[in-house]
């Protein structure tokens, strides 16, 4: 047993500290050369990606029109909501200030996210891979 796994972590419950010795016990062993590469091949390999393009567009296009028409009609407000947004996210006091954001902004910033991951998966399993791993 090395160093790692000599000393209790005091974020982990009781009944969780046995099976992190025992996962922190285990060697670490460094991912095959090539295995990013052969994942992605195999990936690329399936069916055309463009009902992903779709889909992301149809998550985030409605989303970035109610965003952008949410900064031109209510423009000072909105702004001012998002500035204190960013000043409750980095005051460590206790006493924030009240922040006022539009639930539908949440929800249409949330969908912009997915509509991210969605075009990324397409993007990431229809393009060639241009990085390449040297050692």
């Amino acid at each position: 047993m090395d160093d790692r796994s000599a000393y209790p972590r005091a974020d982990l419950e009781p009944d969780e500290r046995a099976l992190d010795r025992l996962l922190a016990a285990a060697p670490r062993e460094a991912l095959p050369l090539g295995f990013r590469d052969g994942v992605l091949a195999r990936i690329s390999a399936e069916r055309s990606r463009s009902w992903e393009w779709l889909v992301a567009a149809a998550l985030a296009l409605p989303s970035l029109a109610y965003v952008g028409w949410a900064a031109l009609t209510g423009g000072a407000g909105f702004l001012a909501a998002l500035g204190d947004l960013v000043l409750a996210a980095q005051s460590a006091e206790a006493e924030a200030p009240a922040v006022f954001v539009d639930g539908l902004v949440v929800l249409a910033m949330a969908l912009v996210g997915l509509a991210s991951i969605v075009a990324a998966h397409a993007m990431f399993a229809s393009g060639p891979a241009r990085m390449h791993a040297s050692r």
